[in-house]
């Protein structure tokens, strides 16, 4: 957590180091979660994201963000009777998160944001059939994750945008387990050490532009 003090201390410096043109940006938007390790696939789990970034102008068509948001992740399977599947799971991860984005114009319309975030777990459910799995197993809290995304601007102040968040670090490592399977991909090995966040989010953005 003081990680997060010393970004919200040390934002305005690097605001004003920039010495460009500053606006607000208020973000909304749902997230399709899983997570890649845990034996199901789909973007079944639902969940929000809300926030604001500083959005920092480079030039006609580049500019940085950095924010603080609140996001759902996790994952949802729910039981299939009829198909004989019994089985259930449910994650929901709770993240206050701080994105460090570069955004670049394509044309009049289109851009794509490209960048990293840093969450912090502010608290998660955990459960099966089998009951409650709160504190079993707990999850890392802190989760480092890449972005990619694709966005059009309806105007210059309402935005639109699909964004690809994927942590490259365990939410849940495997432990020793791990070390038991040998992967002759080194791209399989190196994202099969625990569960990661797989999430799509669609976001809404609206820039508080100077009057």
């Amino acid at each position: 957590m003081k990680l997060f003090v010393w970004i919200f201390v040390l934002a305005p410096w690097f605001i004003m180091a920039q010495q460009r043109v500053f606006t607000l940006k208020a973000m909304g938007g749902i997230n399709g979660c899983q997570i890649h390790g845990d034996a199901y696939s789909g973007y079944d789990k639902i969940g929000v994201f809300m926030g604001a970034v500083v959005n920092a102008r480079l030039s006609e068509k580049q500019a940085l963000e950095m924010g603080f948001v609140f996001t759902q992740k996790g994952a949802r399977h729910n039981s299939n009777p009829k198909a004989g599947d019994y089985s259930f799971y449910r994650v929901n991860l709770n993240y206050l998160e701080v994105p460090f984005l570069y955004r670049r114009l394509l044309n009049a319309k289109y851009f794509y944001t490209a960048g990293t975030s840093l969450a912090y777990l502010i608290s998660y459910t955990e459960a099966t059939e089998l009951g409650n799995w709160n504190g079993v197993y707990p999850f890392n809290k802190l989760e480092v994750s890449l972005n990619a995304g694709l966005g059009y601007e309806y105007n210059k102040q309402l935005a639109i945008e699909l964004r690809s968040n994927n942590s490259i670090a365990p939410i849940r490592s495997y432990g020793r387990i791990a070390n038991l399977v040998f992967y002759p991909n080194p791209v399989a090995r190196f994202f099969n050490k625990g569960l990661y966040n797989n999430v799509l989010s669609l976001i809404i953005s609206y820039k508080f532009l100077e009057k």
